[in-house]
C-alpha cells in the first residue's frame, strides 16, 4: 500500500467528521457554516477520487486502516461508495447553502448531515461485524436526527416516528444476528469469516441468522413490509430528500453484499429477499402512477428502484445491484434537487391540450417497434458481452427491455416519424450496451461472491408481466373501465399515509 493511497484514504474518511465539527461550531453563522462544510466535503471528494485513481494505477486490492475491532478496509466496493457518497454530499450541501439561507435550522442540517455521511462511510468500510453494526446504527440515528430537522411540524414528527419504529425493529434483528455470529466465533468476526462461522452451525440456525440479517436491509431500503417510512418523510426539506440517496436508503444492498456468505447460502432467505423486492417493485410502481405531487412520485419511484436492487440481490446478481445502487443514487438525487423545475414542468403540461386518440394502425406500429427495438438492442449487447455477464444479470435485462419499451412507446405515441425511430434505435442500443458493460465491469470489481441458493432467474417474469399489465390498464385501457377505476382508487389510497389528527399543530 502506497503512502499516497493512505493519505488519500485518511483525508476522505476524516473530511465529513471535520465538516460536522465546523458545522456545529459555526452554526450561528448559518450560511457561513454551510459553505465551510460544503468546501470540506468537496476536499474529501477530491481525496476519494485521488484514492480511486491511485488504487487503480497501482492495482492495489484494498487499503487497510486501523487495527483490531476498529479496522477499516477500503476495497473496490468501499472506494466506489465513498466517491459517490462524498460527491453527492458535496453537491447537496452546496445546494443547501442557498436553499436553507436564512433558515434557523441550517446549522443543524450541516452538522447532522455530515454525521450521516461519516457514519455511512464507516459502514461501507467496516471489516468486522462489530464495526459494521456500529456504522449501521450510527447512520440510522443520524438519519432520524436529520429527518427531525423541522420537529415543530406535525407531519415531520409523524414521519420521524414511522421511521424510528421500523429502524428499531430492523436494527434489533441486526444486533441479534451479530450477537449470534460473535458467540459462534468466540470474539468479533471479520466479515470475511462470516461464511465459515455460519457453516459451522446447524442449517436451521443458519437460516435464522440469514433471516435476521435481511430484516434491517429491507427496513433501511423501505421494502415491503417496512415500506411506510420513506413516503412519510416528504415534509423534510429537499436537501434531506436528496441526501437520503447518498448510500443511506441504498444501504440495504451493502448489508446483503457484506453478509452474503450468511444470506446467499439459504434458498429460503434468498426467496424472501427476492419476494420482498419484487412485491415492492410492483406496489411502488403502481402508486407512483397516481401520485399528484412531484416529490411523491419521486419517493415511490425510489422505493421501486430499491425493490429492483433488492430483487437483484435475491437473484444473486450482486454486481447488478451495486451498479443500480450507484446509478440510481446519482440521478435520483439530481431529480430531487430539481424538484421545483418538475413542478413548473407539470404546470406547463396541464395546459397542454388532451392527447387525441391514435388509430389502431398507429398503435400496432408503436407496439411492435417498442418491443422489437429494446429487445434487439439487449440481444446485441449480450452477443458482445455474454461471457462477462451472469445468468441472473441477463434475467434482469428483462426490466431494461421493459423500461425501454415503455419509454419508447410513450415517445412514439406522441410523435411517430423516421427521425424519432432512428434516434430511438441508436439511443436504446447505446444504453443497453452501456448497462451490460457496466454490470460486467462491476462484477469484475467485486470479485467472486459465492452464491449457492439464488432464486431462479425465470421468476423475474412474474413482476415483469404484472408491470406490463398494469401499464396497459393505466394508459391504454378505457378510463371508464371498472378495472381502471379500481386500480386508480386503491393505488391512491395505498400511497397516502394514514395520519393522525392535525389538531394542535
Amino acid at each position: 500500500m502506497s503512502a499516497s493511497a493512505s493519505a488519500f484514504a485518511v483525508a476522505a474518511l476524516v473530511a465529513p467528521w471535520c465538516a460536522a465539527s465546523f458545522g456545529a461550531t459555526l452554526r450561528g453563522l448559518r450560511g457561513g457554516a454551510a459553505m465551510v462544510a460544503a468546501s470540506i466535503s468537496g476536499i474529501g471528494f477530491i481525496a476519494a477520487v485521488g484514492l480511486a485513481i491511485d488504487v487503480a494505477v497501482s492495482e492495489t486490492q484494498a487499503v487497510s486502516l486501523g487495527h483490531g475491532a476498529f479496522a477499516l478496509t477500503l476495497d473496490a466496493l468501499a472506494i466506489v461508495m465513498i466517491v459517490m457518497v462524498l460527491g453527492l454530499s458535496t453537491v447537496t450541501q452546496s445546494f443547501a447553502v442557498r436553499y436553507l439561507r436564512g433558515d434557523a435550522r441550517q446549522g443543524w442540517f450541516v452538522c447532522v448531515a455530515n454525521l450521516l455521511i461519516a457514519s455511512t462511510i464507516v459502514l461501507v468500510c467496516a471489516s468486522s461485524v462489530v464495526m459494521f453494526v456500529v456504522g449501521w446504527l450510527a447512520a440510522g440515528i443520524s438519519l432520524v436526527l436529520v429527518l427531525n430537522m423541522y420537529s415543530h411540524d406535525r407531519q415531520a414528527r409523524d414521519g420521524v416516528q414511522r421511521t424510528l419504529r421500523r429502524f428499531v425493529l430492523g436494527d434489533a434483528c441486526l444486533l441479534a444476528a451479530a450477537l449470534i455470529l460473535i458467540s459462534i466465533g468466540g470474539a468479533d468476526l471479520a466479515l470475511s469469516d462470516v461464511g465459515r462461522a455460519v457453516g459451522e452451525v446447524p442449517v436451521p440456525l443458519g437460516v435464522v441468522i440469514g433471516l435476521l440479517l435481511i430484516v434491517p436491509a429491507l427496513a433501511r431500503s423501505s421494502q415491503i413490509p417496512f415500506h411506510g417510512w420513506l413516503p412519510s418523510t416528504l415534509a423534510a426539506p429537499t436537501p434531506v430528500s436528496a441526501l437520503l440517496h447518498a448510500g443511506v436508503v441504498n444501504a440495504g444492498a451493502i448489508l446483503l453484499i457484506r453478509f452474503s456468505p450468511a444470506v446467499a447460502g439459504s434458498a429460503v432467505v434468498m426467496a424472501v429477499v427476492f419476494a420482498a423486492g419484487a412485491a415492492t417493485v410492483v406496489y411502488a410502481s403502481v402508486v407512483r402512477l397516481v401520485k399528484p405531487d412531484v416529490k411523491g412520485r419521486l419517493v415511490f419511484s425510489t422505493m421501486a428502484q430499491m425493490g429492483f436492487m433488492v430483487m437483484a440481490c435475491g437473484l444473486g446478481a450482486f454486481a447488478a445491484a451495486v451498479f443500480h445502487l450507484v446509478a440510481h443514487g446519482l440521478y435520483k438525487s439530481a431529480l430531487f434537487l430539481s424538484a421545483s423545475t418538475g413542478v413548473n414542468r407539470d404546470q406547463v403540461r396541464r395546459a397542454w391540450p388532451e392527447r387525441q386518440p391514435v388509430s389502431t394502425k398507429h398503435l400496432w406500429i408503436v407496439m411492435v417497434l417498442a418491443v422489437f427495438i429494446p429487445f434487439s438492442a439487449v440481444v446485441g449487447s449480450l452477443a458482445l458481452l455474454a461471457r462477462d455477464v451472469s445468468a441472473s444479470s441477463v434475467a434482469l435485462l428483462a426490466f431494461v427491455v421493459l423500461t425501454g419499451s415503455v419509454t419508447l412507446g410513450a415517445t412514439l405515441l406522441s410523435r411517430l416519424s423516421v427521425a424519432t425511430g432512428v434516434v430511438s434505435i441508436f439511443g436504446i442500443a447505446l444504453l443497453a450496451l452501456a448497462y451490460t458493460a457496466s454490470v460486467a465491469a462491476v462484477d469484475n470489481l467485486l470479485g467472486e461472491i459465492l452464491v449457492t441458493a439464488a432464486v431462479s432467474p425465470w421468476w423475474v417474469l412474474l413482476p415483469a408481466v404484472l408491470l406490463i399489465a398494469i401499464q396497459w390498464v393505466a394508459y391504454y385501457s378505457d378510463r371508464r373501465n371498472v378495472l381502471h377505476e379500481v386500480l386508480y382508487t386503491r393505488s391512491l389510497a395505498a400511497g397516502t399515509p394514514k395520519t393522525h389528527s392535525l389538531k394542535g399543530t
